[in-house]
């Protein structure tokens, strides 16, 4: 079924905005054509991000038919046909290095752009570019033990990464030699520490590198539901469900030095320079939790993804809409761009997930709308016309104007975090069951209008932290944070009984302010943000007394 989705207001626009127009206007994609030579040294990665920016050249072209993006994808394409290697690769490191550092994750994300761009055009010779490239690494790695596709950095994570892009490959082709690779992976892990099926705990498994594990699993996801392999799409769901119950933190983002850790989501100080909360690993965690969603339509995936979303990545973007936090602590200060204004290794995935934004907005199959993500937007099928206005996630109130031709089944997700909520249909309050996270509601041929109302409460949680009494705040789906922008000290303590007050807006320097005693807080997403050379925040409060 055909979707078209406008995206009309609101913060998650404003990202959209920005990254599209960045993307049309600042990216050089002769810059990126000329990714593609032989690097010196072991620490090239350019390849990866040329890999997301053709991605990105393939979802504008294939979402807005526009020219521009297809010939930016092209000047790309072009140049990695002249580069490539005899034997397909693409890695771009010296003779001899071919399988060491970076060299096979940049040549799988290399593989998945050009798989992208087949997908979008169906240019044969694209496909024969990108055929070619595969087949390097099906050779490489024949029997997976000679070489050992485990002897690769980060703990062995890093080569085996290659079966998301060869599963995309298997996608836009068909060709069985490419799912055939991907099994004998999957059964060549299975006698190693690496047993990405049968791992009794992610912190067992031969690697707990966040990104990396994250792509792992995408492909896993992948191969399980493309050919309907039970065991494969159950170890991405423990998977998964481990990261969220021991890993994500209150800011929606896990890892420390960008590996998953023993108690990683307990409560504790972590400044930028301690490395926690990896731009990158929020991106693979919203694809993670978007790919299960698409899966079993189960609503915790998504709740999963608002808080992600809506705390860490907003927050992650600067302002300009040109780069992304490489790291993002609880505590300190916001790092946007490294000491000589390079872009950071994140810059690219950040990129991603705001380009599609579009594409997860709205589920829809033969009988249902689910509004994934809350956003003033329209969505428009041959049978309905959905019109959302909200200004979540500053209240809670969201509206949908519905114009069907035939009947269907609005479901609305009540987060987890709202405990109380109500809804009404054509201005009359209705009891609606709460079934797995879901509302649901009949939308008969003709207009309906529908009002989900959620109690956007304010939640204080205490912790104690190294043996001294914390404080945070939630407001709904967003994480509260002290910062010293608006005259507070970070050292200064917070009144666990103070009268709590919001406060106007001013400037757009947040999404929301509250002010509880003397202390000062507004959204995790705009803390340290408004002159990130001075502003220092935290998102743990010591608690007065």
């Amino acid at each position: 079924m055909q979707k078209k989705v406008i995206l009309s207001d609101g913060t998650l626009n404003t990202c959209f905005e920005k990254v599209r127009r960045n993307f049309y206007e600042r990216i050089s994609p002769q810059k990126h054509a000329e990714t593609y030579h032989t690097a010196e040294g072991l620490h090239y990665a350019e390849p990866e991000f040329t890999g997301k920016y053709l991605d990105m050249c393939a979802y504008y072209y294939q979402s807005e038919n526009n020219k521009k993006a297809l010939d930016n994808g092209m000047t790309v394409v072009n140049a990695i046909k002249n580069y490539q290697r005899q034997d397909g690769y693409l890695g771009c490191l010296e003779s001899g290095n071919e399988l060491k550092a970076f060299s096979v994750w940049n040549h799988s994300f290399t593989l998945y752009g050009l798989a992208r761009m087949y997908e979008a055009t169906k240019n044969e010779e694209i496909k024969n570019i990108a055929d070619k490239a595969a087949q390097w690494l099906l050779d490489v790695y024949a029997d997976c033990s000679d070489p050992c596709i485990l002897d690769a950095t980060n703990n062995g994570s890093e080569n085996i990464t290659c079966i998301f892009s060869i599963m995309y490959m298997y996608k836009v082709t068909g060709d069985t030699k490419y799912s055939d690779f991907v099994k004998k992976v999957l059964d060549y892990c299975e006698n190693t520490a690496m047993n990405l099926l049968t791992f009794e705990s992610i912190l067992k498994l031969q690697s707990a590198k966040g990104i990396e594990m994250l792509v792992v699993y995408l492909g896993v996801l992948c191969y399980g539901k493309m050919l309907n392999d039970q065991r494969a799409v159950d170890a991405a769901k423990r998977y998964w469900q481990e990261i969220n119950d021991t890993q994500i933190r209150n800011t929606g983002n896990a890892t420390i030095k960008e590996v998953w850790t023993e108690g990683g989501n307990a409560p504790q100080l972590l400044p930028t320079d301690t490395k926690p909360n990896e731009t990158c690993v929020a991106v693979g965690w919203i694809e993670l939790s978007l790919s299960l969603f698409y899966s079993e339509q189960k609503a915790k995936y998504l709740d999963a993804v608002e808080k992600s979303l809506f705390n860490h990545m907003i927050g992650s973007l600067d302002k300009s809409g040109e780069d992304f936090a490489y790291y993002q602590g609880n505590y300190g200060k916001k790092i946007y761009r490294t000491d000589d204004g390079a872009y950071q290794c994140c810059r690219y995935r950040g990129f991603t997930i705001f380009s599609y934004l579009k594409e997860y907005l709205y589920y829809v199959n033969e009988t249902a709308v689910i509004p994934m993500v809350y956003t003033p937007s329209v969505l428009q099928t041959d049978e309905i016309k959905l019109t959302q206005q909200t200004d979540y996630p500053k209240s809670g109130n969201i509206s949908f104007k519905a114009e069907c031709k035939t009947e269907k089944e609005l479901k609305l997700r009540v987060p987890a975090w709202c405990k109380q909520y109500s809804l009404s249909v054509n201005g009359k309050q209705i009891n609606a069951e709460l079934q797995d996270g879901f509302v649901a509601v009949k939308l008969p041929a003709g207009d309906t209008e529908v009002l989900l109302c959620l109690d956007m409460a304010f939640v204080k949680t205490e912790s104690i932290i190294e043996g001294t009494n914390y404080l945070s705040y939630n407001y709904g789906p967003l994480l509260l944070t002290l910062d010293t922008h608006f005259g507070n000290s970070i050292d200064d303590c917070a009144d666990e009984n103070g009268n709590i007050t919001k406060l106007e807006v001013k400037n757009g320097d947040s999404l929301v302010h509250f002010k509880v005693g003397n202390i000062h807080l507004i959204d995790f997403a705009s803390a340290g943000s408004i002159e990130p050379d001075k502003d220092v925040y935290s998102v743990f409060i010591k608690k007065k007394g």
